[in-house]
């Protein structure tokens, strides 16, 4: 109430001064705006402030490290999260790891309890099934606003993503270990051009949460080898404005990768 209070001060008091130069502040408008500041933080407080995008900083690494680590199955689907070991790990306080496990539980990756604390997202059939008919609706629609859309950038972008991933894929020196980077680029290049930054951002939770799946089966690559094939028609009917088959191409192309996953999940 005192914060809201104070701001009405301070507009009241620019409005004052916008309406007549010659306008004075009352003592009291004086007053509250710096009763704001004190309780709000001044942002001329430079020590502050990097104190801030410190702790934003450390929260953003920490989300990064355990979300790789979990995608990977370096940590296995159900384990435990527990606070204080992974403050140690990576160096940081107690509340960056509170914050980035509560990112993840946000984004899916983990999941929280009351009674049971943070544990890693499970995995399981029925969740594949589910989150790639998700995915395949709105990939779909995406692809086909960018289509209608895209313009000579969007066409550069698509290019320049597809040969960085064909480049991987033959395992050029300094490329191929970058393979996830660039199969995710490429993708990503398909869609931005759909014009809604809504649909872009859930169909990348949604590929994310799909990649989880993929990366957690050691096998996949040895399971289902025509991935290449099958980029290379995605990219022509992107190119070629053919929304009709490039939506066909992307079905077929994440419909294929989990059937492949659930057969694999099956031995």
């Amino acid at each position: 109430m005192i914060v809201l209070l104070n701001m009405q001060f301070c507009r009241h008091a620019i409005h004052a001064d916008r309406a007549n130069s010659v306008d004075r502040f009352s003592t009291a408008e004086i007053k509250g705006c710096g009763d704001f500041f004190m309780q709000v933080g001044n942002p001329a407080d430079k020590n502050g402030f990097q104190k801030a995008a410190k702790n934003r900083s450390l929260t953003t690494a920490v989300f990064q490290k355990l979300k790789s680590a979990i995608m990977a199955g370096q940590i296995e689907p159900g384990s435990k999260l527990i606070i204080n070991p992974i403050a140690e790990k990576y160096g940081v306080s107690l509340s960056a790891v509170r914050e980035a496990l509560s990112r993840l539980v946000a984004e899916g990756f983990v999941e929280a309890s009351d009674m049971r604390g943070f544990r890693v997202a499970a995995v399981s059939n029925e969740d594949l099934l589910d989150l790639t008919d998700a995915r395949i609706t709105i990939e779909c629609l995406a692809a086909e606003r960018s289509v209608a859309r895209g313009d000579q950038a969007w066409e550069d972008r698509l290019r320049v993503s597809y040969e960085n991933l064909v480049a991987a894929r033959d395992g050029v020196l300094g490329m191929a270990e970058r393979d996830y980077e660039f199969h995710k680029a490429f993708h990503e290049a398909v869609v931005s051009a759909c014009g809604s930054n809504w649909l872009l951002y859930v169909r990348n939770v949604l590929f994310e949460r799909a990649e989880r799946y993929r990366l957690l089966s050691i096998n996949y690559a040895k399971l289902r080898r025509e991935v290449d094939e099958e980029h290379a028609a995605i990219y022509q009917a992107a190119l070629a404005r053919d929304a009709k088959k490039l939506t066909e191409l992307l079905t077929n192309h994440v419909q294929q990768t989990t059937d492949v996953l659930l057969r694999k999940r099956q031995r």
